[in-house]
């Protein structure tokens, strides 16, 4: 099976468009699409049905997805090792990280990786805790940074870094002003059912967090008014700014907030929500030694 013909099917796969693939790969349409057409005719079935302008991946074309990405990842293996012979890291990790690490913590970790190891290439994907999750244990990732784990045990979660959740409101807020003393806004654990709120959405380690730190408490999340559910930490963040609610994230993305008065802390008697990044990896890969020493700079 020419690679060449691999790859192009790949990308159509990932970006649902065989323009958009070509693009990426800096071939024509024309040719991304002939490389498709000779893998079909080589296996004798179809990998996408085409319907108009959407792509739609066949059950055949899954199968085949699924095991490109291994294909991919041992060739990927096989130029990690032969340049370790040459003393030299190199190669692709494809990290993933929930909405915080990758705003605030991997950033700094990426660029001095790189720094160091010049010739790794990252490529960093950015979504909630459990899509990243989900790509790990597909083998689409080779390892995330996220704020919730689970009990697959196929998946190993290593705590990286402690955390701190943070209720936060703006001044604007009418009524909240009256709550105001000490540089805290103070609210028992009953009035948080009164205040409109900004929240993430579900399958975000933030919202699965504030869940349990509030059922601690006797409370359902449920029972709040959620105003506003959001995608991405910084879309709760400018909501609450402009007034729209109150609303829970990490220390690391509203400190600054806070800093230039924009958002009052909130304080809540008996409320502590802690919690830890966790890095997460698939047992079952292998670790190629850019993968290596990238784990291994993270747990420093």
């Amino acid at each position: 099976m020419d690679i060449r013909r691999l790859e192009a099917f790949r990308k159509v796969y990932e970006l649902g468009s065989f323009s958009k693939a070509g693009q990426e790969l800096f071939l024509s349409q024309p040719t991304i699409s002939a490389h498709v057409l000779s893998l079909e005719q080589e296996l004798s079935t179809q990998l996408f049905d085409r319907l108009g302008r959407t792509i739609l991946s066949t059950q055949a074309g899954e199968i085949l997805y699924r095991h490109s990405l291994e294909v991919f990842a041992a060739l990927e293996n096989a130029k990690a090792e032969i340049s370790l012979l040459q003393k030299k890291i190199a190669g692709e990790i494809l990290v993933g990280g929930s909405t915080i690490p990758a705003t605030y913590i991997l950033p700094k970790y990426l660029a001095e990786f790189t720094r160091r190891y010049p010739d790794v290439r990252v490529r960093l994907t950015v979504g909630d805790s459990q899509e990243i999750i989900g790509k790990v244990s597909s083998g689409e990732l080779s390892l995330g940074v996220v704020g919730s784990s689970n009990n697959d045990p196929d998946l190993i979660f290593t705590p990286l870094i402690e955390d701190t959740l943070l209720i936060a409101v703006s001044p604007t807020l009418p009524g909240i002003m009256e709550h105001f003393s000490d540089g805290l806004v103070r609210l028992n654990a009953d009035e948080l059912r009164n205040w409109p709120w900004v929240l993430r959405e579900l399958g975000s380690g933030t919202r699965k967090a504030f869940d349990q730190s509030l059922a601690n408490l006797g409370i359902d999340i449920r029972g709040l008014d959620a105003a506003i559910e959001a995608r991405t930490q910084e879309s709760v963040i400018q909501c609450a700014y402009y007034g729209l609610g109150l609303c829970v994230t990490s220390r690391f993305a509203v400190q600054n907030f806070i800093d230039k008065g924009d958002l009052l802390p909130v304080a809540v008697e008996g409320l502590s929500m802690q919690r830890s990044f966790h890095i997460v990896q698939n047992a079952k890969r292998y670790v190629f030694p850019a993968m290596r020493f990238f784990l291994e700079f993270l747990n420093k």
